[in-house]
């Protein structure tokens, strides 16, 4: 396997994914969740309603020079990069410097769709996973070397996923299953863990300072957006293990379930510390949400930090033996999920699979219609010689924002919270030429039927994907200040 899994070709493979992540970022349309966190960057805090404020603080780092999609989306390149490098070391420190397994186990993390196409999209996920794998190398060079300076690095990096996103707090229960299963409980005694924690808190000070300032509120959302509902939803279990083969590609997920029963079992000696703490910072974290999910549906996402140990587990687990079975399994699930990668890249940017030819609905549904029709909005506004633009969500609001240049405030009218509530309304909203903004993203409204609205199709392959409601108005009144509030 050396002459497939070497430092050549994977020096190749990842330059070819940066590449091609390159042009997705630069030549595809934002979708609204992004240009939601561009938006913030605009208006930097230690803290936003929805997250910890890191991916507004990448944001308005790469954009200090342009406010292009690229420059929006460059810092997700530059963590693919380091990603790359991190595991690469990693593996090799893991496994007595094997490049086989090095090699394998960064090509397996970065054709994994949620990486290799996923990560074109500027999140939270995006700092907080590679915070948390500088965090999960450092406290395996703890246990390595033994030296005390490694906890410090340890809760610095912690802290710094903190500050990206509060799912962080995963690390501590993989920590703590890796504490039990190896027989790590004398770590209790050890001040140096205590302090970590310190180190981690004081990171994390600016997000807790922005909260007690804002009644708890981020906090509050968060816990009641992962744990609400009353009622049981086994669906959602069975949803939400269907996606996570879907990001991670069928053969990569399988073969990690069962890296992870084969690797409890082993009585390899020599290994199985090393496969303990693999299974102990991966597993458990795609394990906790199968139990949330019982409660609210499960986001694709929110386990992501875990697939950097995983990947490393399940190339060395494919590669171990003399298995040839294990081993085609590792190039078919890797093949698999390149094409797959590759495919559905190019259907965000070209629509080159004909939905529309199997019903009107699935061309509707197509969830890559995101990343289409929004720059012919912003055209519309601006070509309106307007100076306030109102609509009713918070992804709409963004869009509108950013494809239009920043040169339209922007007001939201409705009653759901979010980030838009601590930003204030304009004073002159009653008094200055406006435009009321409907989108319908599902064409189950009858925005024809609007008084004195102009209506926009928005269309992809001929196909209608999503309408437009445009409303000129001399001025829009507020009903309530404190819950419709806006961004200029």
């Amino acid at each position: 396997m050396a002459k497939i899994f070497n430092k050549r070709n994977t020096l190749f493979l990842v330059s070819f994914i940066v590449l091609f992540k390159i042009f997705l970022s630069a030549s595809t349309s934002l979708h609204p969740d992004e240009a939601y966190y561009w938006l913030w960057s605009k208006q930097l805090a230690l803290g936003y309603y929805d997250h910890p404020p890191m991916v507004a603080w990448f944001i308005k780092i790469t954009t200090l020079l342009s406010n292009s999609e690229l420059a929006v989306r460059f810092s997700s390149i530059i963590v693919t990069i380091m990603l790359s490098i991190l595991v690469w070391k990693f593996a090799k420190k893991l496994f007595h410097e094997d490049e086989t397994v090095a090699s394998a186990s960064v090509i397996v993390l970065n054709t994994l769709p949620l990486m290799f196409v996923g990560s074109i999209i500027i999140t939270p996920d995006t700092p907080a996973f590679v915070f948390f794998a500088f965090a999960v190398y450092y406290q395996w060079r703890l246990i390595e070397s033994c030296k005390t300076k490694y906890w410090y690095l340890i809760g610095f990096f912690l802290g710094l996923s903190f500050l990206s996103k509060y799912t962080a707090i995963l690390f501590v229960l993989s920590l703590a299953v890796y504490m039990l299963l190896d027989g790590k409980l004398k770590w209790l005694k050890n001040k140096h863990l205590y302090f970590m924690f310190v180190i981690s808190f004081i990171t994390f000070l600016p997000v807790i300072i922005w909260n007690s300032q804002n009644e708890w509120i981020s906090f509050t959302f968060q816990f009641n957006h992962g744990l609400s509902g009353n009622k049981l939803h086994l669906n959602y279990v069975l949803e939400y293990l269907g996606l996570q083969s879907l990001i991670a590609g069928p053969f990569v997920f399988v073969s990690g379930i069962v890296a992870s029963i084969y690797y409890l079992k082993s009585k390899n000696i020599a290994y199985q510390h090393k496969h303990r703490f693999l299974f102990s910072f991966s597993v458990p974290i795609i394990a906790i949400f199968i139990i949330t999910a019982l409660k609210s549906y499960p986001g694709a996402n929110w386990p992501a930090s875990a697939y950097f140990a995983f990947s490393i587990m399940v190339a060395q687990y494919l590669l171990a033996s003399n298995s040839k079975f294990k081993r085609n399994i590792l190039l078919i699930g890797i093949v698999f999920n390149f094409m797959i990668s590759i495919l559905l890249g190019l259907h965000i940017r070209y629509a080159i699979f004909p939905v529309y030819r199997f019903s009107r609905d699935a061309a509707i549904a197509d969830a890559t219609n995101w990343f289409t029709g929004w720059q012919e909005l912003g055209s519309n506004i601006l070509y309106r010689n307007v100076k306030y633009a109102v609509t009713d969500s918070h992804q709409w609001g963004a869009v509108i924002a950013y494809y239009t240049k920043s040169k339209i405030g922007v007001v939201l009218a409705n009653d759901r919270q979010n980030q838009f509530a601590y930003w204030s309304v304009p004073k002159d909203l009653e008094t200055s030429k406006t435009v009321i903004i409907k989108i319908d993203n599902h064409l189950n409204e009858d925005f024809n039927s609007i008084k004195d609205a102009e209506v926009i199709n928005a269309k992809r392959n001929g196909v209608t994907i999503r309408q437009y409601a445009v409303i000129e108005t001399n001025g829009y009144k507020v009903k309530d200040p404190k819950n419709k509030n806006s961004i200029i």
